[in-house]
């Protein structure tokens, strides 16, 4: 056993890269993204997101009962959202109309912290109950959200799954099969990812003994930067930056001689290629066939050709996530909440299992300021 060493000690792992800060039994990077022991592909292709979020949750795939069950609590807790929130989402839009959603969604999920009376972790029961309200009322924020700054009454919640749901409310209209199961796939690629950032912050804030949704809303505050969640959107902004295939190799010229971060490429972890990119590329291409979005397609694929054989780095899950969006009519400000609610999934698992076995998470750090120095009274300096 490596012996732990004393405060100042040891070698400088500069973002914590590389260093094991726990074990978790949700989800296993090593080799091929597996959620519970099962592996992405099949679960991203085949199953909805109600099948990923219950087996994050619970630890085994739902039975059709069960199944249905999920879908009915999600919705109801969509549908059933607490008007308290509603009336205040509605002051903060009238005021702040052109406000981050994101900004929303971490202040929503306060105040029904606030309204459940949520200060305590509470028992396993408990917990997981509050987790699959979140569920339903993380994305109905959103939905409510996008009407109140439109000046739109709230609409209501429709019945279904949770992807046919939200899709529908996100867009006006009822979506094709298609772009069902174009969204579906992302909700279920979206949803965990194991010692991520925000999962990460959110572990670490109840580890101190607070509750679920204080963890939830520093999850939420770390996924909102760019180079976490936020980068689904900035994609939108390459791609549109480029303009076309001609300009792509001199627009990354400039980006590399300025030593600028491409957003959507490269991985923390995956060093040969994101599998979920993978998995999510042909789920677009076969999405946007025949539509006017597939013309993005080719500017997409020369980026990748270059990034590759320029810099090494393959695309991540952002890059084809925000090309579906786009090709589903989804404007860019919701590209990072609806990363929010999938991943409201693995937060919630990630959260209830550190609570289960929980040690107050502390590193130490490499002191870098001024030697010891000696204090003078202020009437002396």
């Amino acid at each position: 056993m490596t012996a732990t060493p004393a405060p100042g000690e040891g070698a400088l792992a500069r973002g914590l890269a590389g260093v094991v800060a726990g074990k978790t039994a949700i989800c296993s990077l090593d080799g091929d993204l597996r959620y519970r022991g099962f592996s992405i592909e099949p679960l991203a292709r085949a199953a909805d997101f109600e099948d990923v979020a219950f087996l994050l949750l619970h630890g085994e795939l739902p039975t059709a009962a069960e199944h249905r069950r999920f879908v009915d609590q999600i919705r109801d807790a969509a549908a059933t959202l607490d008007p308290t929130v509603i009336e205040a989402l509605a002051i903060l839009a009238a005021r702040e109309p052109g406000a981050s959603p994101m900004d929303a969604l971490r202040t929503g999920v306060s105040m029904l912290g606030l309204l459940s009376r949520d200060d305590t972790p509470g028992p396993h029961d408990t917990l997981v109950a509050a987790a699959e309200r979140l569920l339903g009322q993380v994305p109905a924020m959103l939905a409510a959200w996008l009407d109140l700054t439109a000046g739109r009454p709230v609409a209501p919640w429709p019945n279904g799954p949770l992807a046919t749901a939200l899709l529908e409310r996100l867009t006006g209209r009822t979506p094709a099969p298609a772009a069902i199961t174009a969204f579906g796939a992302t909700l279920v690629l979206y949803a965990e990812h194991e010692f991520n950032a925000s999962t990460f912050a959110a572990r670490t804030v109840v580890s101190t003994g607070s509750d679920m949704h204080s963890g939830v809303v520093a999850a939420i505050g770390a996924l909102k930067g760019p180079l976490h969640g936020g980068a689904n959107e900035k994609v939108l902004e390459v791609l549109g930056a480029i303009g076309g295939p001609e300009r792509a190799a001199a627009w990354l010229e400039e980006q590399f001689a300025a030593r600028r971060v491409v957003m959507g490429f490269g991985h923390r972890v995956y060093k040969d290629g994101d599998v979920r990119a993978k998995l999510l590329a042909d789920l677009c291409r076969t999405l946007v066939h025949g539509t006017p979005a597939e013309g993005l397609e080719g500017l997409a694929a020369r980026v990748e050709q270059i990034m590759l054989e320029r810099k090494g780095l393959r695309p991540n899950l952002d890059w084809p996530a925000a090309r579906v969006y786009h090709a589903l009519g989804l404007p860019v400000k919701v590209f990072t909440p609806i990363f929010v609610v999938a991943r409201m999934s693995g937060w919630t698992a990630h959260i209830i299992e550190q609570i289960g076995d929980n040690r107050l998470i502390r590193p130490l750090s490499l002191y870098s300021g001024p030697a010891p120095r000696t204090y003078r009274p202020l009437a002396s300096r």
